[in-house]
């Protein structure tokens, strides 16, 4: 009997390299085969087809990595992928669209700046239009917000619910991802392109200056027309804090210094001439941080975006998963410097679950002073007469899970008014405005009832993560 164990243990490992080995071989050809079909001339069905079998192959290679000792080797090299598994079939599946290997496609490159704070992370700065065809890419167009201008109404159709809750705020491109649901501002965005330049164009990618500074770990550092070298230390400093300083007087030079790193990282992407292995590192790290989303006007395409954290969307499904969402209400740039703390405690694991959240927001300046004007705006309507230079005004919301309910609120400061509840897409959410001076700091609590499954939150993308705490379960 020891001796059968014995040799199991033995040949345990050799088909494990055995099964490895030829998973990775047969992975390896039927890419190969596929990318050749890109450049050629297939109609579409075949090349869904030729994905979603290149799909499973990649999902099953990632299960064999995920074994204990293989998955050990894979963390200690770096080189462990298997938190993006999903991401990564998912755009394998829809990847013979998404690369335009029918027709040309055209994407907007984002590029949100997250010291204004907004639902999918902060307000379009600067953007890039790119073209994918078959296995090339290029470069069309960049430029700033500054070219956009504003409409009366929505340019896409939107549920009532969303109306409700945002109001007609969204027509204006700054304020058109209030939402913390991607393809609402995605679309919003591209009606908005549609609207002023008669262009259709295909899908959304958005990024912003941290995803930018773990490209950067790849690329190298850029050097801009000036002289001035961005590398993936200085790229967030230097775009969301120095450069309101340094153009203090001059707006649009800093928007389009922005655009001008967007261009110089665009020219050293598409030259190919970076460590691939740290770019997909890059792309992991952006993607687990929600900093890297993904739209598709092409619907099953769509369809598999939405079921990963690339398509960040706001999911209807049963879930237990709660979200604190920053909304800049001043058009400061004070989000910079907001430190946000979550405290999400399971009170009760009855037939419906019972679930207490806690979010406390610190303003972390110690003083206003000195900052430049751009920085400090109070454009908010009912502002103090009493103003602290440096204070800053948002809205807070504080989503619980699909089909729960919002069963009580409470707020630190009592002298402010509590706030109400509304709904999006199945989630009530608790909604407060808070006001912080430099270094205050205030904590809102809202309790849930109802929520499947694992407790899971979302962090909103803005320069400073979340401290997240989870205490307990169902």
């Amino acid at each position: 009997m020891k001796r059968r164990v014995i040799k199991v243990l033995i040949l345990l490992p050799v088909l494990y390299l055995l099964a490895f080995t030829t998973q990775s071989i047969i992975t390896y050809m039927h890419a190969r085969d596929y990318v050749a079909q890109l450049s050629g001339e297939y109609d579409r069905a075949t090349l869904d087809n030729q994905s979603a079998a290149l799909a499973s192959d990649v999902d099953r290679l990632f299960w064999l990595l995920n074994f204990p000792v293989a998955k050990q080797i894979t963390q200690i090299a770096g080189l462990d992928f298997n938190p993006i598994r999903d991401e990564v079939t998912a755009v394998i599946r829809a990847s013979s669209w998404l690369v335009g290997a029918d027709a040309p496609k055209r994407y907007m490159i984002a590029f949100q700046n997250s010291a204004e704070a907004r639902g999918t992370g902060g307000i379009l700065g600067a953007f890039a239009i790119i073209e994918l065809n078959k296995s090339s890419f290029s470069v069309v167009r960049t430029g700033s917000n500054a070219i956009f201008y504003w409409l009366k109404d929505v340019p896409v159709k939107v549920p009532a619910e969303f109306t409700k809750l945002y109001g007609k705020n969204p027509a204006i491109l700054q304020n058109s991802n209030l939402s913390p649901h991607f393809p609402y501002g995605a679309e919003i965005w591209m009606g908005i392109w549609k609207a002023q330049f008669d262009e259709q164009l295909d899908g959304v990618i958005a990024v912003d200056p941290s995803a930018l500074s773990y490209v950067l770990k790849a690329t190298g550092p850029i050097t801009l027309e000036s002289g001035e070298i961005i590398t993936s230390e200085n790229v967030v400093s230097e775009t969301l804090q120095k450069a309101y300083k340094r153009y203090e007087k001059d707006n649009n030079a800093r928007k389009q210094y922005l655009v001008d790193i967007l261009d110089a990282a665009a020219s050293k992407i598409t030259s190919g001439q970076y460590s691939k292995i740290e770019m997909v590192r890059a792309i992991k790290q952006g993607l687990i941080e929600n900093r890297i989303l993904m739209y598709s006007r092409d619907t099953p395409a769509e369809k598999e975006l939405a079921t990963v954290r690339l398509g960040g969307y706001l999911d209807k499904a049963p879930n237990n998963e709660f979200r604190a969402v920053i909304q800049n209400i001043d058009a400061s740039k004070l989000d910079y410097y907001l430190d946000r703390d979550v405290v999400i405690e399971s009170k009760s694991c009855d037939k419906v679950a019972q679930t207490q959240v806690r979010v406390r927001v610190t303003n972390t300046l110690k003083s206003g002073k000195g900052l430049p004007a751009y920085v400090l705006t109070r454009a908010d309507k009912g502002k103090p007469a009493d103003l602290v230079t440096g204070a800053h005004r948002f809205k807070l919301f504080i989503y619980g899970p699909t089909n729960s309910v919002l069963v009580s609120v409470s707020r630190e400061n009592r002298t402010e008014k509590l706030g109400g509840a509304s709904t999006e897409r199945g989630r009530p959410i608790y909604v407060s405005d808070i006001d912080l001076a430099p270094g205050e700091s205030e904590e809102l609590l809202a309790n849930f009832a109802g929520g499947v499954g694992k407790i899971t939150f979302v962090d909103q993308p803005l320069v400073r993560p979340t401290s997240l705490t989870i205490k307990g379960g169902c």
